[in-house]
């Protein structure tokens, strides 16, 4: 049996660090993830039920739902990677420049973002700054979809919201493992 080695517990410390905020930072989209799942199983049994009892109609109904459940979790995943780069870009941002409004403000469009943000600001015991300036604001804990989305909903057919919400590029941190 091969003896563990330093260099592998750190590899396997430092993915578990990873890991562990990855789920931190985007705890409600996993949360979401899960009622996705719950979504596909749940709605996929029963379809398979209706489907053997022969309504064509229930079937098809009950299978959307399912199909629902599988997409809810692919985009809430997506949306959940994005975040996390976002969670490392602004830790470096703020590690580098300290607390500036202007940094915060690259983040703030919707509430996955406030919180990615708010892990790092956490992290960088910079928590209380960047609080006091969103309360500024006016964010409260109910605002969950994105502001631009509530002011201009056309937005939504606009390739550039679909790439800053479920494409953002990966990061790689200059400072910080996790």
């Amino acid at each position: 049996m091969e003896r563990l080695i330093a260099s592998d517990f750190n590899r396997y410390f430092i993915f578990y660090k990873q890991t562990g905020r990855f789920i931190k930072v985007a705890l409600l989209l996993h949360l979401t993830s899960l009622l996705g799942l719950v979504l596909f199983l749940g709605f996929g049994r029963l379809a398979l039920s209706a489907l053997e009892q022969n309504h064509t109609f229930l079937y098809f109904i009950l299978e959307y739902l399912s199909i629902y459940g599988v997409v809810l979790i692919i985009l809430t995943q997506m949306d959940a990677f994005s975040r996390f780069q976002n969670y490392k870009l602004s830790k470096d941002l703020f590690f580098e420049n300290g607390f500036q409004k202007r940094i915060a403000n690259l983040f703030i469009s919707s509430r996955c973002q406030r919180e990615a943000i708010k892990i790092a600001a956490l992290d960088l015991g910079i928590a209380d700054e960047l609080n006091a300036y969103l309360d500024s604001l006016g964010f409260r804990w109910f605002h969950v979809i994105p502001k631009v989305v509530i002011s201009k909903p056309e937005i939504l057919l606009a390739r550039s919201f679909w790439e800053k919400t479920f494409f953002v590029k990966p990061y790689t941190s200059k400072y910080f493992l996790w």
